[in-house]
């Protein structure tokens, strides 16, 4: 199984040294009432709805096959019938509704990285992977360590500390 990832934030100066790009991973073994990234607890994609930025025209309801979001009574996703197939994302222009989590290959993951290159080698930055917990996805996390290394790019992990140092 591939972790999925559920933001890439590029330009970031403050998860390690010089300029970064932080990916974030889906999935973690606490459930913090303080969490940052209340989004990345769960393993599984997600739908998010972003109120201030709805601008009412329910395209997403028209668009969606399984009749899973509704109006009345103001907007509601029945979450029981929404198989995540994204239709609804593609017709909402305002980004109201998004999908949390995306799947991806390790080499899909790298070319991601590898844009920022040329700002790593400037700044002496590099990629951080955060999330949710990153080290639910130990042997992922490794692949990605390793090509990063094969291309001399720093790498952070940031982390509850919460797994198994056997397997670290």
């Amino acid at each position: 199984m591939r972790p999925l990832v559920f933001d890439i934030q590029r330009f970031s100066i403050h998860d390690g040294p010089g300029i970064r790009t932080v990916l974030f991973f889906k999935g973690c073994n606490l459930e913090c009432p303080w969490c940052q990234n209340p989004e990345s607890i769960a393993l599984k994609q997600e739908v998010a709805y972003y109120p201030e930025r709805c601008i009412d025209s329910r395209d997403c309801a028209v668009s969606c096959s399984n009749n899973a979001i509704s109006f009345e009574d103001g907007f509601h996703i029945d979450r029981e019938i929404c198989v995540k197939c994204e239709e609804c994302t593609v017709t909402c222009f305002s980004e109201a509704i998004r999908i949390i989590g995306k799947e991806y290959r390790a080499e899909e993951l790298m070319h991601e990285i590898l844009r920022d290159l040329d700002y790593y080698k400037a700044s002496g930055g590099g990629v951080t992977f955060s999330g949710g917990e990153p080290t639910l996805h130990i042997d992922f996390l490794y692949e990605m360590l390793v090509l990063c290394k094969s291309h001399g790019i720093h790498t952070n992990i940031e982390t509850n500390g919460y797994f198994s140092w056997d397997k670290f």
